[in-house]
């Protein structure tokens, strides 16, 4: 609405004319004295009769002279009302900047002179100002009065450049309505000059002209709008998925122009796919409406998908803040745009239409464009910008989902250390940042079958997916119940995947050592074949984003021992049969008389499914026999037989490989011989 108008003052120009010589002259009045401008002469005359004469008699007077003295004078007063009355300008008059506006310039024209006179008021615009009036389309309208201030007639309307007609002492109160074409930004102003022209100075060929200035300036209040929002997430990323998701958006106005707002209208209008939550449901708050921090009591206008505050005044420097709260509405999708503007609405010059729309997002919105007067050359407290940057709210759904990739199982050696096994963690949901924080995603590697040959070494980040823990990766730390956190192996978190971005993820490392023993010779049994199962379980612990923790998930391996299984077999049969011909093998006792020959095979078994082993040296030492220079041997799958070695009781059988699950086996027979040599 319109605001209190500043008031100006105009300079003026007085001439007071006479015939002869000028007198005086100053910025109000120029006085001009003339004696004896023109005679009056008078001689007086008489009729009668004489009583008994009928005949008419006349007399005539001596005559007499009056030299009289003419004056003309004026004046030419700005008379609105401004700061300074007592100056020579209607000065700092207010006009609003929408086209068509109008301001009423004040002055008072009189006759201060003893002659009638007609004056000729001109209107013009100045050129060293910011806008121009319409002249053509300005009024200019007086009331004339006379020496006591009493009206004389109606008011009338003057042409510019038309006359006015003052006998002396009347003066004519004029009004100019200054109407302009154009709108115009906040703070511009615009000069006019007035002048009165007197028919009968000039006339005289004495200075016949008074002028007046006077000056509007474009006033109008202009908004600052700052729109933000934030979710229940205290982000602007609103889950789809959490049926009390909210948004919390404020609304800041302030008013940076050079007139108070009165009737001002706020409205925001929420995106599709969004809506107010009402008094009685889930997560209300109450709208709210300040000013400068001060409650405000005005009550909205709410319908589902828009709020409206009316009648709001906002003077000059103050500040509006108001705060509502919405949700999804059930064409929510996260392809939805949760983009959205505030709007504040003007009536500022009061014909009951608002010219002065502004929008946060400065722009034009459903078709209409902003007309906001706002100035961008102005300082910042001053330029009206708007900001609506922290608006837009982002839709996602989010799901919380964590894989765990399996590694394969292991066969290794009884004596070995650094088996590494790699499981990839990967964060399979949408929308949702896993372990941003520690405490929100641990996991456990522990034995399934506990194994007290086999031992869970260090557990770390294999940054490079390698398989081996190198200088410089993270070993993590287990808390007292064993659990490792998975914030420490990904300190931001592992993100869901989204465009371009691939699914956040992390390759654990857990180390695995072996101690195990390849003996039979007590109690008759090897670790060979022995494994032991490890399980490593992912464990989401709280909720996220308002999205609860999802199922645990997990994945085994197995570690099993391998190596060469070595079992030795004997028969008892005549010397010098063929080792190799021997079919009754034991590994019992036997029995067998002195002179006899014992044939021995030595078995190796490569327990390894697919492993090759090299250099499988298999030795026996005699005692109380005689070997019999027999040596044999063959494989299960083609590799090389053993190379025998014979050191006197040392027989050595040496094979340079055995492939996964093959058989090597070494023959030979040694003679019973209770002394060793016969």
């Amino acid at each position: 609405m319109r605001a209190k108008l500043f008031k100006h003052s105009v300079l003026t120009v007085g001439v007071i004319a006479a015939m002869g010589t000028a007198i005086s002259s100053n910025a109000a009045n120029v006085t001009y004295d003339q004696n004896n401008a023109f005679k009056v002469r008078n001689i007086a005359t008489a009729t009668y009769k004489v009583v008994g004469n009928d005949t008419t008699q006349t007399a005539e007077s001596n005559e007499v002279t009056v030299n009289v003295t003419e004056t003309g004078a004026f004046s030419l007063i700005p008379t609105s009302v401004d700061n300074d009355p007592n100056d020579d300008l209607n000065k700092d008059q207010n006009i609003a900047p929408k086209a068509g506006a109008t301001v009423n310039f004040n002055h008072t024209l009189k006759n201060d002179g003893n002659v009638a006179d007609t004056y000729q008021v001109n209107i013009g615009n100045a050129s060293n100002d910011q806008f121009d009036y319409a002249i053509a389309k300005s009024i200019i309208t007086y009331q004339k009065v006379d020496a006591n201030n009493n009206n004389i007639g109606g008011v009338e309307t003057v042409a510019n450049g038309g006359n006015i007609a003052l006998g002396a002492g009347e003066s004519a109160k004029i009004t100019i309505a200054a109407t302009t074409d154009a709108a115009r930004t906040v703070g511009k102003n615009g000069i006019l000059t007035v002048s009165a022209t007197s028919a009968y100075l000039n006339g005289k060929g004495q200075t016949a002209t008074a002028s007046n200035t006077d000056n509007a300036i474009t006033t109008t209040p202009i908004y600052a709008i700052t729109k933000s929002a934030v979710t229940n997430l205290g982000t602007r990323n609103i889950d789809l998925n959490n049926a009390n998701a909210y948004v919390d958006y404020t609304i800041s106005v302030t008013n940076e122009g050079n007139a108070d707002g009165t009737d001002v209208t706020i409205e925001d209008a929420l995106p599709n796919g969004l809506m107010l939550i009402k008094n009685g449901e889930a997560n209300y708050t109450a709208p709210t409406i300040k000013r400068n921090g001060t409650v405000v009591n005005i009550t909205p206008s709410v319908t589902d998908d828009k709020i409206t505050f009316a009648g709001v005044d906002i003077a000059k420097t103050q500040t509006i803040t108001v705060t509502f709260r919405a949700k999804k509405s059930t064409n929510a999708s996260v392809t939805s745009d949760f983009v959205n503007y505030a709007v504040v609405k003007d009536d500022v010059d009061g014909d009951g239409t608002f010219d002065l729309i502004d929008n946060s997002g400065d722009k034009t919105l459903n078709g209409t464009p902003e007309n906001n007067y706002e100035d961008s050359n102005l300082p910042a407290d001053r330029d009206g910008k708007d900001n609506n940057d922290n608006a837009a709210v982002t839709p996602t759904s989010q799901n919380r989902e964590l894989t765990i990739t399996a590694s394969a199982d292991k066969e290794v050696a009884l004596q070995s250390q650094n088996n590494v096994y790699n499981y990839t963690i990967t964060n399979k949901g949408s929308d949702v940042t896993e372990a941003a924080n520690p405490g929100e995603v641990l996991f456990t590697v522990l034995p399934t079958d506990d194994n007290q040959k086999i031992n869970i070494g260090q557990v770390f980040v294999d940054a490079n997916n390698n398989g081996k823990l190198d200088n410089g990766e993270t070993i993590l730390t287990a808390n007292p119940n064993n659990q490792y956190d998975l914030n420490q192996a990904a300190p931001n978190g592992l993100v869901s995947a989204k465009g371009n971005t691939p699914a956040g993820s992390v390759v654990i490392g857990v180390v695995v050592n072996t101690n195990g023993s390849g003996s039979k010779k007590s109690p008759n049994v090897t670790d060979i074949g022995t494994s032991e199962k490890m399980t490593i379980t992912v464990l989401p612990q709280t909720v996220i984003n308002g999205t609860p923790a999802p199922a645990n998930v997990n994945t085994t391996s197995t570690t099993t021992m391998q190596g060469i299984d070595l079992d030795k077999f004997q028969a008892v049969a005549a010397c010098g049969t063929a080792p190799t011909a021997i079919t009754n093998w034991v590994t019992s006792d036997i029995n067998a008389t002195a002179g006899a020959c014992i044939f021995y095979k030595l078995e190796a078994i490569n327990t390894f499914t697919n492993t090759q082993i090299n250099n499988v040296v298999l030795s026996d030492t005699l005692k109380s026999t005689t070997y019999q220079n027999d040596f044999a041997s063959d494989t299960s799958a083609n590799s090389p037989v053993a190379t025998p070695s014979i050191n006197g009781s040392l027989i050595t059988g040496t094979f340079s490989k055995l492939v996964g699950k093959e058989v090597g086996n070494v023959y030979f027979s040694a003679k019973i011989s209770q002394t060793g040599t016969n």
